[in-house]
């Protein structure tokens, strides 16, 4: 029997489960209520903690003790408090997914140690709600945690005869319990979809239109309801009537939505009233249309923020039991032409849409034997084996064979977390013995790593004697004579050399002088020359006449002799080095200038403004060579050429951009970044690029363009060192931080900053680097590898 896996939907609303044995799946009913739908409810029972219906039936009896949609608690942070306890949202997580675990082994009759979580495509792989998933998971019990993204499980749904395209891209329509998510997929064969982009809207769900519903019932009922809701009285047993009261009204107002899924007027009479209450489905499209047309909105971003019009969508699908409503695909058909223009067949309904996330998962769980990768085939010697890596880069999460023992071809060696949350497995290509491993749990790992050293086909197990024909013995093959052909991760000392004081504002950009010599910065209060041997300020630039000019960033020219600066002021100005004067201005941006870099052979000066342009400027004649436009769709902020002087980077907020700069064309929208890209460097040979935004930090194979390394963290700024062993970042958590490039590993955390880190810059020469800081402070710190 292959390994079974448990795929859940932890939804805000409900939750479900389906467990995956062999390519069969089954859907786990909750014993209470026999339902594949689970409430993601809570109740505190004392010390125990109930869940899904049994919870909901006890909120009536004491409300305080109750908790539902605790997804929206994780974002919080903040201790949720029942019954006078409180309960970090995560603890809350864990009781809903240990239950759903429990009921599903007791129905296959087995245990589950892995579990396929779905998430918010909006969680950020770098950020904390990813983490507070995995780790819930693992409190309930779970060995191994998968994260898929909520809409790739979605386009992995059952879907009957109409299917989309591999090629084709597909609008996912989530209209869930709690929240709407729309996401962009390209479809991809044999399951391989890749989430384009996505936007979501947390206060628009299902709940949202029980609450129109809820309101609409008091606006003509309110009277017979007021004694119930407000009940005259002093004391707690009060209170909680009246809480127990809305709790049971907005229940009967979601109860009154879901028959007006299937009938066009519905009566039911709530009980705790004797009120017999009317609603046709008219109205109710009056009341919800405000509500959906934000979900239309927010498709309508997504397409124009990925640049896809509507008529080049292969199809819409539509998931989360909101999406059942029929003023859904009305909607649809009103503002996208959905199933009104398109053939019928390009929107996609699945049986039960509230189903089709977790439907999807466990699919995508079956296919769990061909999402594993195979070690480079292995010389018949001793040799460290490395393997392909979808992403390139992944987390080991822990090995499944020791050192020293033997395994056959197609043996799973290690399981690691790719960038997007999933595990992925590596496995033997070859029989043999497993003599090292280079990489320990939580280690990043790119696949140019060396992370185990191999035997193929050793005929014993390592460590016995191994006969020679004369009856000689072998030698213990765990000794220390393997070499690892790929060294590990450097080891740095750092040290502060000084303090640059001076400022009086924040210091926003730094260069360093071609010699070295020197160093520049920017505030919004001028403009500061520093001797870099002293620490001392040497001179400060003045910009005639433009005292409400506000420096944004500044270079050094090649030849050290000219420094340009960018401003509020919508110019460039260049100054003489040597006697600080101004010697040019360049004029032409409808927006202040951020980004500033010269040419390698100093020809060519290139800049970047809000007003969503590269321009090119002629550093000699002072006259714009080119304006690059039509790609960036927000404000730009980073450039850089590479070192041949052949492309140009522009980092902006919405996109990173390749340019040819012979032709002034775009010749690469750069992948990765889904927030506020800002800063840029290309590696010393020209092959990485590192580019910085809100959502972390990625290394860019410049040939082929696919991420190679995905560092985390919120950074403003990144530079190389100048060996290219070394990328700096600067951080909004008031330090830099220095990562080793060909293993990905933070090799120092620069401390010492009060305010958030906003640039950082190598010195020419050694391991000199230079940070700037919202504390109106620059810094140079000293570098030296110990390894």
């Amino acid at each position: 029997m292959g390994e079974p896996i448990l795929a859940i939907d932890y939804g805000t609303f409900r939750a479900s489960a389906a467990y995956v044995v062999d390519g069969q799946v089954e859907l786990v009913r909750e014993s209470a209520s026999g339902a594949v739908s689970w409430p993601s409810s809570v109740f505190a029972d004392g010390e125990n903690l109930i869940v899904g219906t049994l919870a909901e039936r006890r909120k009536r009896i004491w409300p305080a003790a109750y908790r539902g949609e605790v997804k929206r608690d994780l974002r919080r942070e903040a201790p949720v408090v029942l019954d006078g306890r409180t309960y970090p949202p995560a603890r809350l997580v864990t009781a809903t997914m240990a239950a759903l675990k429990s009921e599903a082994e007791a129905q296959l009759g087995g245990e589950l140690p892995r579990a396929v979580v779905t998430i918010p495509a909006v969680y950020d792989p770098a950020g904390p709600l990813r983490r507070l998933m995995i780790g819930a998971a693992e409190a309930a019990g779970f060995v191994d945690v998968d994260l898929l993204a909520e809409p790739v499980a979605a386009a992995w749904a059952p879907l009957g005869a109409g299917r989309p395209h591999p090629g084709d891209l597909m609008l996912v329509y989530d209209l869930g319990g709690g929240t709407f998510d729309a996401a962009l997929i390209a479809v991809g064969s044999s399951g391989r979809h890749e989430v384009i982009g996505h936007s979501s809207l947390f206060d628009c769900g299902g709940r949202d239109l029980d609450q129109l519903l809820f309101d609409e019932i008091l606006s003509i009922h309110g009277p017979s309801l007021e004694p119930l809701l407000n009940p005259t009285g002093p004391g707690e047993v009060f209170q909680t009537a009246a809480r127990r009261t809305r709790h049971e009204l907005i229940d009967f107002a979601r109860q009154l939505k879901h028959q007006l899924t299937d009938v066009p007027m519905v009566e039911d009479v709530f009980g705790p009233a004797g009120l017999l209450v009317g609603i046709d489905r008219e109205r109710f499209v009056q009341l919800a249309s405000p509500t959906l047309a934000r979900t239309m909105a927010c498709c309508q971003h997504l397409l124009d923020a990925a640049d896809v019009p509507a008529e080049k969508l292969g199809g819409v699908l539509l998931v989360g039991g909101g999406s059942r409503m029929p003023v859904v695909a009305d909607i649809l058909s009103g503002k996208l032409g959905v199933a009104t223009d398109w053939p019928p067949q390009q929107l996609f309904v699945p049986l039960e849409p509230e189903l089709a996330v977790v439907r999807g998962a466990a699919a995508w769980a079956a296919s769990v034997s061909t999402r594993r990768t195979v070690a480079a085939r292995p010389s018949p010697v001793v040799q460290p084996a490395r393997w392909e890596i979808p992403g390139g880069t992944a987390t080991m999460v822990r090995w499944l064979a020791e050192p020293g023992a033997r395994f056959e071809a197609g043996t799973v060696l290690a399981r690691v977390r790719l960038a997007d949350g999933s595990l992925f497995d590596l496995a033997a290509e070859a029989s043999g013995s497993l003599l090292h491993t280079h990489a320990r749990p939580g280690m990043a790992i790119t696949e140019h790593d060396w992370i185990a050293t191999t035997l193929p086909t050793s005929p014993m197990p390592l460590g016995q004697s191994r006969g020679n024909g004369n009856g000689g013995g072998g030698a213990d093959l765990r000794g220390g004579t393997i070499e690892r052909s790929h060294r590990p991760a450097h080891l740095v000392e750092v040290s502060m050399r000084a303090s640059l004081t001076g400022h009086e504002r924040d210091v926003t950009s730094c260069d360093f002088s071609p010699d070295g010599r020197l160093l520049a910065t920017t505030s919004k209060d001028g403009i500061q020359l520093w001797d870099v041997n002293t620490g001392r300020s040497v001179d400060e630039l003045a910009v005639p006449g433009r005292k409400s000019s506000v420096p944004n960033s500044c270079a050094f020219s090649p030849d050290g002799k000219l420094i340009a600066i960018t401003g509020s002021d919508k110019t460039i100005r260049l100054f003489d080095v040597a006697t600080r004067a101004e010697t040019a201005t360049f004029s032409g941006h409808k927006g202040p200038v951020y980004g500033v870099a010269f040419s390698p052979d100093g020809t060519l000066l290139a800049t970047t403004s809000t007003d969503r342009t590269v321009k090119l400027w002629g550093v000699s004649t002072g006259k714009q060579i080119a304006s690059l436009t039509g790609e960036h769709r927000g404000s730009i902020f980073g450039c850089a050429f590479s070192p041949d002087g052949r492309l140009l980077v522009s980092a902006g907020a919405e996109a990173i951009f390749l340019w040819d700069v012979a032709l002034g064309e775009n010749i690469m929208k750069v992948p990765g970044h889904t927030n506020f890209a800002n800063g840029c460097a290309f590696s010393p040979d020209g092959l990485l690029l590192a580019t910085t935004s809100n959502d972390g930090t990625r290394v860019t194979d410049v040939p082929t363009g696919t991420t190679t390394m995905t560092l985390g963290g919120s950074a403003q700024s990144c530079a190389f060192s100048p060996d290219g062993q070394l990328l700096a970042t600067a951080s909004t958590d008031d330090v830099a931080r220095l990562w080793d490039v060909s293993t990905g590993v933070e090799v120092a955390t620069l401390s010492g900053h009060s305010g958030t880190v906003m640039s950082c810059a190598f010195a020419p020469f050694g391991l000199l680097l230079a940070t700037t800081s919202t504390d109106a402070t620059a810094r140079l710190w000293e570098i030296i590898y110990t390894r």
